[in-house]
């Protein structure tokens, strides 16, 4: 793996959770992009490539983090990205760029499920399949 510094973009429309995971990563040494609606993550996504999104599975204004990372895979289609939430099942669109994390989670959690997904997610996750 290359040693630039990786762009993260972060989707969570909850302000502490988004603030806490940008500074997870961001002191971590990634360069953060945040976003607060998965429309919102679109139009940054068409402005850029992103090396991993860390996305709530449940978002407001009618996409859900899923269905938002379908429509950027149709520019970006081996985008990586890591869901998280606090009350859906484990989900995942694509078991070789996805995982997920449930919240709460500590620092080193959430770190330790990005560095594994942008190497190359091995082990594969054991969660079900968005269809």
């Amino acid at each position: 793996m290359d040693q630039r510094a990786r762009t993260i973009l972060v989707v969570e429309d909850d302000p502490e959770v988004r603030d806490t995971v940008s500074e997870i990563l961001a002191d971590s040494g990634f360069r953060v992009v945040t976003a607060a609606t998965a429309l919102e993550a679109i139009a940054l996504a068409e402005e850029r490539d992103f090396d991993l999104v860390v996305a709530d599975v449940r978002l407001p204004g009618g996409l859900s983090g899923l269905q938002m990372a379908q429509h950027m895979r149709g520019r970006q289609p081996r985008l990586k990205c890591l869901f998280i939430s606090g009350t859906a099942s484990p989900i995942i669109c694509d078991p070789e760029l996805d995982d997920f994390v449930s919240k709460p989670f500590r620092a080193f959690e959430l770190l330790g499920c990005v560095w594994k997904v942008l190497q190359g997610n091995h082990p594969r996750p054991r969660l079900d399949i968005a269809r």
